[in-house]
């Protein structure tokens, strides 16, 4: 589970809430697994090399075992579901840690299809015959998800049903996020669009505004980088109108007040409500435009050629061109800025005597801790057949302590501030940016 917010030097990244880790294991039972093999291109989501092995890839376990995992990370979660099933038997014994990612993307499938029993006898099956497989934080986000997965046991499926398209005005809060005001059971009030926020989320206080009856039993999500676990509860919200679009049976995971509280300083600023992944997903398409509209349910209108769009279970990932190659970078538009990982540290470190090293004060949901960093003066991203140019980038000298740090980085707000939209296809998978802005009205 990934931190609810981080502060860094004043700018707020509304990572996402809750997620089901990721990550493959290269240690017990990885045999076979090479530089260029199948194992490290699935570990290091180079997904386009995958799909090519496999056209050449003999039919049969092994075969089945990437596909499946493939069809998850590429939105065909029924197609991965039926796979993964299959081969499961296959490798429980010969290929552990092969086992525990199929178990990982199964209950990943069985969540985004809303099938909470089927998710939860996953993660049982996982915790009680692969705990070797699962290593340190990840054995605790794992043991975490399993509780929500066993909260959520009875609850009813998801549903969305439409009388119209969805455009809706949005609004900058202090955080430089976008807020939409919804009524919601009688209660109007902001929400805020988080892509990176893995479920939507209330605050205890509102939560009892609305009138939410909470489901027994409790979890907890990690505060990320400071490594603090804090305790949640989960509700459903029977009834969320956005537009055109009406869902029901929103999951919603219910933080102290005081977790959804970001300091500005001298003042704060509390969040009472979150939208998050399931609801955009459900939506199939959703568009963010710059003059302040959101929208969803219209008929796809190609503005040019996107980025190609995977998920880390319930992470948008975005495959963007660095110096002339294609890596994945999640995607929180809460964040405010794009902060940069380890593993792109290790890679451009020959380039590094043009960085400046410095600190940055980041805070999490219980805690606030110093990082060391590094800020490179210009990056150039490849976005589909656009270049995104920005300015001062942070790279991390150190893990930040969450699962997404085995990609290259984040993308925050800044990849679009200067782009009259950004649309993400949950159906087409790819991710889109808009015309840019003329310069009178560049940020």
């Amino acid at each position: 589970m990934k931190k609810p917010m981080e502060v860094r030097g004043g700018a707020v990244l509304l990572l996402a809430l809750l997620f089901i880790p990721f990550s493959v294991s290269c240690a017990q039972g990885n045999r076979g697994a090479t530089e260029n093999g199948p194992d490290l291109e699935l570990k290091e989501f180079r997904l386009d090399e995958l799909e090519a092995r496999l056209r050449t890839m003999e039919p049969g376990p092994e075969r089945d075992y990437f596909a499946g995992v493939l069809a998850n990370r590429t939105g065909r979660i029924e197609e991965s579901i039926q796979l993964l099933n299959g081969v499961l038997p296959a490798v429980r014994g010969s290929r552990r840690d092969r086992a525990e990612i199929a178990l990982e993307a199964l209950a990943d499938g069985y969540t985004k299809k809303f099938r909470y029993a089927d998710a939860a006898r996953a993660y049982d099956d996982l915790l009680a015959h692969f705990p070797d497989q699962l290593k340190g934080e990840k054995l605790q986000h794992t043991e975490d998800d399993a509780k929500l997965a066993q909260i959520l046991r009875d609850a009813p499926a998801q549903t969305l049903s439409w009388n119209g398209a969805t455009n809706l005005k949005t609004v900058r809060n202090p955080l430089n996020s976008w807020n939409v005001e919804l009524t919601v059971n009688g209660v109007r009030g902001p929400w805020l669009l988080d892509t990176g926020a893995n479920f939507s989320v209330v605050t205890k206080s509102f939560a009892e505004r609305l009138g939410l009856k909470l489901l027994e039993g409790a979890s907890q999500t990690q505060a990320g980088i400071t490594g603090i676990e804090n305790p949640l509860r989960v509700a459903l919200l029977p009834t969320l109108e956005m537009g055109g679009a009406t869902l029901h049976n929103v999951v919603v995971l219910v933080l102290e007040d005081a977790n959804l509280k970001i300091s500005l300083g001298k003042e704060s600023y509390q969040i009472n409500g979150i939208i998050g992944y399931p609801v955009f997903q459900a939506l199939g398409t959703v568009t963010f435009l710059h003059d302040g509209e959101f929208e969803a349910g219209h008929p796809i209108q190609a503005t040019g050629k996107g980025a190609r769009m995977f998920m880390k279970e319930l992470t948008p990932i975005i495959q963007c061109e660095v110096e002339g190659k294609d890596l994945p970078f999640s995607l929180d538009t809460g964040a405010s800025d794009t902060d940069l990982f380890v593993r792109y540290l290790e890679r451009f470190q020959n380039e590094s005597k043009t960085w400046k090293k410095g600190r940055a004060m980041s805070a999490g949901a219980g805690g606030v801790v110093k990082l060391k960093i590094y800020i490179q003066p210009e990056l150039k991203l490849g976005i589909g057949d656009k270049v995104v140019v920005l300015k001062k980038v942070t790279i991390h000298r150190s893990s930040t302590g969450t699962d997404i740090a085995e990609l290259y980085g984040n993308l925050g707000q800044d990849v679009v501030a200067n782009f009259e939209s950004f649309t993400l296809d949950f159906i087409g998978m790819t991710f889109r940016l808009g015309e840019p802005l003329p310069a009178g009205e560049v940020h």
